[in-house]
């Protein structure tokens, strides 16, 4: 019985023990493994990646070339092509669809001026007296033509363009001897030594044509340019003004002297770099029925 009893409390002690002992802490989770490196910043087409021991390496092979002269825009792309061409090979290749640029048909801008001389051709008159007593001052008759709205249309080529605009100029004639015109007549005048100086000055309203040709930028020179055309347009304005040194006043008379209703002719433009020039040869008379012409040449301000 004994031993029966002794048997029981050592069972019951086995069972106490296994209560409280506490259960045996589960293993430790395993690390995760290390995070790939971040790609450097890399201005070149090539990437690398490192995965553990593994090394990749990315090419982009639709990267396309910064352009250094972003104001060229279009006009570098066609140099490129030319280069491509050259070279068997098409721009097509290696620009995205999305990227490619296109073309524009031409370009409208705001306003250009023309700021030139006026110059009195009288070697179709026969009159020496009258082509002596109107000879004019050159660097005294201003001639100023806003062109609005100037507009390239281009052919084929940003090389290859037409140009028009809508022109307003506003001319002067100032002459050397001292006259006095008289109103709605046609280079009627009389002489006086009273006067200071004696001028015309006209409107027109008239549109040019011209065909341009310019060239890719050149190195320390830019681009260089040429363009021949032709202009027409209509007298909306003319009058005389006089200075006289007995009255000290300007006296303006708005009258018909006898200026040709119709202005054309033939022009020329070129530029090379900042310096642009412009010519204008009238190819009918300045006055009617009279041989003179003028020639009026100067600065092309291009904004």
């Amino acid at each position: 019985m004994k031993n029966l009893i002794l048997l029981i409390s050592c069972i019951f002690s086995l069972n106490l023990g296994a209560q409280v002992q506490p259960p045996p802490a589960p293993p430790a989770p395993p690390e995760p493994p290390a995070a790939p490196e971040a790609p450097k910043e890399n201005k070149s087409d090539t990437m690398k990646v490192n995965l553990g021991d593994t090394q990749i390496m990315i090419i982009d092979k639709n990267k396309k070339k910064d352009n250094e002269d972003e104001d060229d825009e279009d006009d570098d792309d066609d140099e490129d092509d030319d280069k491509m061409k050259s070279a068997g090979k098409s721009n097509d290749e290696n620009v995205s669809p999305i990227k490619k640029k296109k073309r524009k048909a031409a370009d409208v801008d705001f306003l250009d001026i023309d700021m030139g001389l006026n110059i009195l051709l009288n070697n179709q008159v026969k009159d020496a007296t009258l082509a002596n007593d109107l000879e004019n001052k050159p660097f005294s008759s201003w001639s100023w033509t806003l062109n609005f709205l100037p507009t390239k249309i281009y052919l084929g080529s940003r090389n290859l363009m037409l140009m028009t605009s809508l022109g307003w100029r506003i001319g002067e004639l100032t002459f050397k001897q001292k006259v006095e015109f008289e109103p709605n007549k046609t280079l009627v005048y009389t002489k006086n030594d009273l006067i200071n100086r004696t001028s015309f000055d006209f409107h027109h309203l008239q549109i040019p044509m011209m065909l341009y040709v310019r060239s890719n930028k050149l190195s320390g020179l830019g681009r260089v340019g040429l363009g021949l055309g032709g202009y027409a347009g209509v007298l909306v304005h003319q009058e005389s003004e006089i200075k006289r040194d007995d009255l000290r006043r300007k006296v303006e008379t708005e009258e018909d002297f006898g200026f040709e209703t119709f202005r054309y002719g033939l022009s020329a433009r070129a530029d090379m770099g900042p310096f642009k020039l412009f010519a204008n040869y009238d190819l009918n008379p300045v006055w009617k029925n009279n041989d003179f012409t003028n020639l009026e040449c100067g600065l092309w301000l291009d904004f």
